[in-house]
């Protein structure tokens, strides 16, 4: 049982961590300027579809489509029609964060138990910030042509080629050096 216990607090540290870390990276992918077309930026925390680190992959990929004017304005309305939930949902994340912190560094014995319905509620926020990315996603992607499409999966396919010939050069994450 003990066990358990603390997989539980070590599972509530690492979503703190992921946390911190996207709200950071978000951050500084509102800082980038801009992504898909000009002018357009990356339509900040909501649109961070694949972690912390910089733009997110998606919105990179769609800067090789060479949206027109017309595709440009659509995606830029999205992100903002998107914005205002990301944000409400990003505040009220942090806000269980803070609260799992808060019980975590405070005088007195804490167990999992005391923690579980904060991990409840912050699951469930994140289910949904990963359904609204998805949904945004395929909004944006029904923009695209087919020629455009196949120009990102394309674009993407390189990508993969070139993480996977760094990985061999340098090996996995967390290996040896």
């Amino acid at each position: 049982m003990e066990v358990k216990k603390y997989r539980n607090v070590v599972r509530i540290f690492a979503v703190a961590a992921i946390v911190a870390s996207v709200v950071v990276g978000a951050a500084l992918a509102q800082e980038m300027g801009p992504g898909p077309g000009p002018g357009m930026g990356f339509g900040g925390p909501h649109m961070m579809m694949h972690g912390p680190g910089g733009p997110p992959p998606f919105m990179m990929l769609l800067r090789s489509a060479n949206l027109n004017a017309d595709q440009q304005k659509q995606v830029r309305q999205i992100l903002e029609s998107d914005r205002a939930t990301a944000r409400g949902n990003f505040e009220k994340l942090h806000s269980i964060h803070e609260q799992i912190a808060d019980k975590l560094l405070s005088p007195g014995s804490v167990s999992a138990a005391d923690l579980e319905p904060l991990q409840k509620q912050a699951e469930k926020i994140q289910q949904q910030m990963d359904e609204q990315r998805l949904q945004t996603a395929l909004k944006i992607r029904a923009l695209l042509s087919a020629d455009q499409l196949k120009k990102v999966a394309q674009t993407h396919q390189k990508m993969k080629s070139l993480f996977e010939q760094m990985r061999s050069i340098m090996g996995p994450p967390g290996s040896p050096e």
